[in-house]
């Protein structure tokens, strides 16, 4: 009798010990879930606004390595030999994309790039390219018109803005606008973009200015936003129209106020004047055609008078032919052809012996649509001359 009852009073103990560990542990877990819930709510909440700032953040990029048998030209006409071409592969660049929307009329889109695979002295790059703020002015009943504010791709010329590897035929950019507009080439200021109706877009950027202070060469001038001197405001105006389904036609200016960097030597003045037709279907026929004309107002005595940098062209045309494949990948396969000639020292009282015209054929084949295989041979040669080189370039690219 005694054990059962000592039985019966140590079961009652033990069931009420564990009923209540089981009623802490239960409260335990809803404490738990609260705080989890607390935790998501805070996340979602981010930045203030009804989702969570991930859902507004984007990330994007693109990439190329070049496998490239031909040289670039070069202004002392040394460096070439048909019979002897550079051999070189380089992974050109690796681009980073980060754009963030604060709200429906308010963006942040930003540009890294590394170039040449590491920076080491003075070779490879790592660079800003962009950095603004757009606004859409649709809240003040304005619509298709943006302002960007920061650090932004000029608006002149087919490649400067739109350069991604899928986007155009050959492993490189073409040499034509990289000699002519300084592909690429970036500027911080203000830009307006609005559409005019029937299919006609107007840009108005004022931006600070190229400060060559060598001798008027265009590309060096290029500033990148490295404490760079915001003495002399430039402008640029580029008129587009897309009126027609897949052709967009431009005509762009851009003046300088001062180019050079030296103000003893005096204001270098500048002017650049182009227009360009770009046709790119991801089926059937495509051309592109370019053409643009600096014109240097140097003073007698500077270096970009006396070796006839005062005026600078170049032109080219590319027509091209592109099959879809399709299957799993949604591949496809084109080939285009391009002619070009420039020439960066061409006023003909002093230099008229620059002139350089080059050949291109090309192979591309996009596994998918924004990625990239691609080969093409080039022919490139001095008029005056006939000194060039001649050579296999091989690639990979993606965009994303």
């Amino acid at each position: 009798m005694k054990i059962t009852l000592r039985f019966l009073v140590m079961a009652s103990f033990l069931f009420v010990h564990y009923l209540k560990a089981d009623a802490d542990l239960e409260n335990k877990l809803q404490e738990m879930q609260d705080e989890i819930d607390s935790l998501a709510e805070m996340i979602e909440e981010g930045s203030g606004g009804e989702d969570g700032w991930y859902n507004r953040t984007s990330l994007g990029g693109y990439g190329e390595i070049h496998w490239s048998t031909a040289s670039p030209p070069d202004d002392e006409n040394t460096a070439y030999s048909a019979t002897s071409p550079n051999v070189e592969v380089d992974i050109h660049r690796y681009v980073l994309f980060i754009g963030h929307e604060f709200n429906e009329y308010l963006s942040m889109n930003s540009e890294v790039e590394i170039e040449h695979a590491f920076v080491k002295g003075d070779e490879g790059e790592l660079e800003m390219e962009q950095l603004y703020l757009e606004q859409n002015l649709g809240y003040l009943g304005i619509d298709n018109t943006f302002i960007k504010y920061g650090t932004v791709l000029m608006p002149v010329g087919i490649t400067n803005e739109t350069h991604e590897p899928p986007t155009f035929y050959g492993v490189d950019r073409n040499v034509v606008e990289k000699e002519l507009n300084a592909n690429t080439w970036w500027e911080t200021g203000i830009m307006v973009n609005a559409a005019l109706g029937g299919g006609l877009e107007l840009t108005a950027f004022g931006h600070t200015g190229l400060e060559e202070d060598g001798d008027g060469d265009i590309r060096d001038g290029r500033g990148k936003v490295f404490k760079q001197d915001g003495t002399n405001v430039a402008y640029t105006f580029r008129l587009k129209y897309t009126g027609i389904a897949g052709i967009e036609f431009g005509l762009w200016h851009n003046h300088q106020t001062d180019l050079n960097n030296t103000p003893a030597e005096g204001n270098i003045p500048a002017d650049l004047w182009g227009g360009h037709v770009n046709m790119s279907p991801t089926e059937g026929f495509g051309f592109k055609a370019f053409g643009g004309t600096w014109q240097l107002d140097c003073p007698t005595t500077h270096a970009c008078a006396t070796n006839g940098r005062e005026k600078i062209w170049g032109a080219f045309i590319e027509p091209a032919y592109r099959w879809s494949l399709g299957g799993p990948l949604d591949s496809s396969i084109g080939i285009a052809a391009r002619a070009g000639a420039w020439n960066d020292k061409a006023d003909e009282l002093q230099n008229a012996s620059n002139k350089i015209r080059q050949y291109d054929l090309m192979l591309n084949y996009w596994l998918s649509p924004n990625a990239v295989l691609k080969i093409d041979y080039e022919n490139q040669k001095y008029y005056t001359d006939g000194k060039g080189t001649a050579g296999w370039n091989f690639g990979m690219g993606y965009q994303f």
